[in-house]
């Protein structure tokens, strides 16, 4: 994992490395568990994603996704300050 103080050589190099391993998998069609960390402001999503949720982040990014791929959340009471870690009850 990197952080914000990683020289950008060491962030390049990451990269680099999870691409290849996302371009090996998508070419062997192998399947792969991803692991995503996103801050940002939730909505449902309406229409014909009914069911699905909508979250944006600070730099204005978008990610969908449905309920059931959440593992863990944090709630958040100030933009910059997480509580401890909140897992969702089995459903």
């Amino acid at each position: 994992m990197t952080n914000a103080q990683d020289p950008p050589r060491r962030d390049a190099a990451l990269l680099n490395e999870i691409n290849a391993r996302l371009s090996e998998a998508a070419e062997t069609g192998a399947p792969l568990e991803l692991v995503f960390a996103v801050r940002g402001r939730v909505e449902p999503v309406s229409g014909k994603h009914r069911g699905r949720w909508r979250l944006r982040t600070g730099r204005g990014h978008v990610v969908t996704f449905r309920p059931e791929f959440v593992i863990a959340f944090n709630a958040t009471r100030q933009p910059h300050r997480a509580t401890a870690p909140v897992v969702p009850a089995p459903g």
